[in-house]
């Protein structure tokens, strides 16, 4: 599966299913996407996590696509199936990172669409993921795309259990 697409600027880019061979790419997007966020230490898993995790176990804990522009990787998105009791099946986004060289030219575009052209084949309802509340870019450009916020909409706040509370729960007698 690639599909290619003309982006601003006359170039064309390809976006396709991530392989065990892009996560070293992958990996340094993370990085890169953290440091964008202001969480340089943040990522804690390294490529072989990436690998294992993704194209060593069954079934796999992500897949993910990657755009190509020019023959180097320029954007990933990172995400997992899920499942919601409202809506059934889901996929949940946990990264959109376009390379700051390649923003603005519609990537984040192409990649989105595949993941929905991916969503329509598989019966999926809903995609979901998280953004900072201050990143106005990403904001307005999921706004356009017909994106809701759900603080608005439906007044949801995400949560979140870090492993040493999940430790600390998964011990508690009843």
């Amino acid at each position: 599966m690639a599909t290619e697409a003309a982006v601003d600027g006359g170039e064309s880019v390809t976006v396709r299913l991530a392989t065990r061979d892009d996560m070293r790419h992958v990996r340094d997007m993370i990085q890169e996407l953290a440091e964008y966020e202001g969480a340089p230490s943040g990522p804690q898993l390294s490529v072989q996590d990436l690998i294992e995790d993704g194209f060593e176990c069954q079934p796999a804990w992500f897949f993910g696509l990657v755009a190509e522009c020019g023959g180097a990787l320029v954007g990933h998105a990172l995400c997992n199936r899920a499942y919601s009791s409202w809506t059934r099946r889901a996929f949940y986004m946990e990264d959109l990172f376009v390379r700051p060289s390649a923003r603005r030219r519609g990537v984040a575009q192409c990649l989105l669409r595949e993941l929905c052209r991916m969503a329509v084949a598989e019966g999926v309802h809903r995609v979901d993921w998280h953004v900072l509340a201050d990143n106005a870019p990403a904001l307005g450009f999921y706004s356009r795309l017909g994106a809701r916020d759900l603080r608005d909409s439906e007044g949801r706040a995400a949560m979140r259990l870090d492993r040493a509370h999940i430790e600390r729960l998964a011990q508690q007698q009843d």
